[in-house]
């Protein structure tokens, strides 16, 4: 699941709908977390609550959204205040009066790894470079539009996972498409263009389907993901 943007709703639903269970399921969360959404503290304090708990199977890595957070926590940079920034920070200080606490949350979430790695897939929020090698991916990857990505051949791709796809997410899409070295998996929750459209997805690598929630309806979708 990648590009919550602050829908803890809708969170919450469709890992009750899927029947996930973190103890035996896999489960990696793809970044930006936060800002545009209702509750995007309530969705970082149930990450981590789930990571905390299951720390062989639950994973997270960090969201240009989470970056920009860090950026003004860190150097004072207000471009985040301009994308939800100010929002969250009001959610943050709601869910957690306690500054120590607050700070402590915000600061996890800004300290997330640029991916996650496991036996099958490579998962990061936008793309990764081919030109530099897996852990030494420059921090510029977490704004990577998905013309730049996309134009990557797929086999300078591969050859720097060592074979597997990458699953990513940053650049809404209505519909998840694999072509064998990619799958974008963000579904425009709280920010597509289209409002009928913004939605939440789920998606089940190992039976390639995933469920989708529309936030406008309040409706649950199960589809299959493309191939091309």
């Amino acid at each position: 699941m990648t590009d919550i943007h602050g829908d803890l709703e809708g969170l919450k639903l469709l890992l009750k709908k899927a029947e996930v269970k973190p103890g035996r399921d896999q489960l990696v969360f793809g970044g930006d977390m936060i800002n545009r959404g209702a509750d995007s503290a309530g969705v970082v304090k149930l990450i981590r609550h789930l990571m905390e708990l299951y720390p062989e199977h639950v994973h997270a890595v960090i969201g240009n959204h989470e970056e920009m957070m860090g950026d003004y926590m860190v150097r004072g940079d207000k471009l985040w205040l301009s994308h939800g920034g100010r929002e969250t920070l009001k959610g943050f200080a709601s869910v957690f009066p306690d500054e120590d606490i607050r700070q402590e949350h915000m600061v996890w979430a800004c300290s997330l790894p640029l991916y996650y790695e496991d036996d099958e897939y490579v998962y990061t929020h936008a793309g990764l470079n081919p030109g530099q090698p897996l852990d030494q991916q420059d921090r510029d990857i977490l704004w990577m539009n998905e013309h730049d990505f996309y134009h990557q051949p797929r086999a300078e791709l591969l050859a720097l996972t060592g074979g597997k796809p990458v699953i990513h997410g940053h650049t809404p899409v209505e519909r998840i498409y694999s072509d064998g070295a990619r799958m974008n998996c963000d579904l425009g929750s709280n920010t597509y263009s289209v409002l009928d459209e913004r939605a939440l997805g789920l998606i089940n690598l190992t039976e390639m389907t995933y469920l989708v929630y529309k936030q406008a309806g309040k409706k649950l979708e199960e589809r299959r993901v493309g191939r091309y």
